[in-house]
């Protein structure tokens, strides 16, 4: 379904969010799922450079409601752009995010913004929030790759038409991230950056104290949460290490790894190509072939016979 903004919604895939950062021109940053806060789950992952966390939008008065004091991001140093059109938020907590993350293009790190982000920060500068929110909003270039990874469709509905029951739950994207050493959270739906936290050692440590005191406020047992780790490119960086170590069993260790990482971005390559495909025309395709075959009356007869036999068990299971 088209929605009238012109932006799709991003699906919550930490696949679809590195693609999306290379296509913008981000060198250096991967992004993973994070299934755990606990120290070990992030040492495997470090250097991590900025959480992006999706929760469910229940309103004022529920969990979107987040600590933290407001502050103004050009006094702090903080790049922050304000989400003015629907359906962007995941477009602009990653561009909060990488905006946000120093370059470096020394030693055994390699991390840039690419040309068009570099513009988009030249251009911006001095700008307010809402105005780089309507900079990012009027790039054809950031909206085509934020929609590369929706499936075109046959049908266009008119979403006013829709039953407000029958709609789906409204999920929101923020970003947290160090910025001279202190916490900030960034949700382009709030008017500035929310200051959390000094972090002068690990920030990590005060993301996970905020964001589990944030999850702490909707019902014991939710699973309205997703968090992604954005994170250096670990594909070069093992590449790196295994070519500087002199010893096997880090060699074999390291070469494990490696084969892991590429494993899964040929994986994830897969299935970005499968999310840009409307598979509805081929599956009508196969019905209407199944229908001028001669097999079609054998298929439907070997369907019934099927349902039959899951009925008489059902009804053998009851007695």
């Amino acid at each position: 379904m088209e929605d009238p903004s012109g932006w799709s919604l991003t699906e919550s895939d930490p696949q679809v969010f590195s693609e999306l950062l290379r296509n913008l021109g981000v060198q250096g940053l991967q992004v993973d799922d994070l299934y755990s806060l606990d120290a070990d789950t992030l040492t495997q992952l470090k250097p991590i450079h900025a959480l992006i966390f999706l929760f469910k939008w229940v309103g004022q008065g529920g969990g979107d409601d987040a600590a933290g004091v407001e502050i103004e991001p050009s006094e702090a140093g903080v790049w922050f752009a304000n989400q003015v059109i629907n359906n962007s938020c995941g477009t602009i907590a990653a561009l909060n995010a990488v905006m946000n993350i120093p370059e470096v293009q020394a030693g055994t790190e390699s991390i840039g913004i690419g040309s068009e982000l570099s513009n988009l920060r030249e251009f911006g500068a001095g700008m307010s929030s809402m105005d780089l929110g309507h900079v990012v909003a009027s790039s054809d270039t950031i909206r085509e790759v934020h929609n590369s990874f929706s499936k075109a469709s046959p049908f266009s509905l008119d979403p006013s038409a829709i039953p407000e029951r029958d709609k789906d739950d409204a999920y929101h994207f923020v970003t947290y991230l160090p910025v001279n050493g202190v916490l900030y959270e960034l949700d382009g739906l709030r008017s500035a950056p929310l200051m959390h936290a000094g972090c002068d050692d690990d920030w990590l440590d005060a993301a996970r104290e905020t964001i589990e005191a944030r999850i702490a406020t909707y019902p014991p047992g939710s699973v309205m949460f997703n968090l992604l780790a954005v994170r250096s490119a670990a594909i070069p960086r093992l590449e790196r290490e295994i070519a500087a170590t002199s010893n096997e069993m880090e060699r074999f260790r390291l070469s494990e790894t490696l084969a892991q990482e590429r494993a899964k971005a040929e994986e994830g390559a897969v299935e970005n190509a499968l999310r840009r495909h409307n598979m509805l025309p081929l599956v009508l395709g196969l019905f209407e072939a199944l229908n001028a075959s001669s097999i079609k009356a054998g298929v439907i007869d070997a369907a019934r016979d099927k349902a039959k036999e899951r009925k008489a068990k059902a009804g053998e299971r009851k007695q």
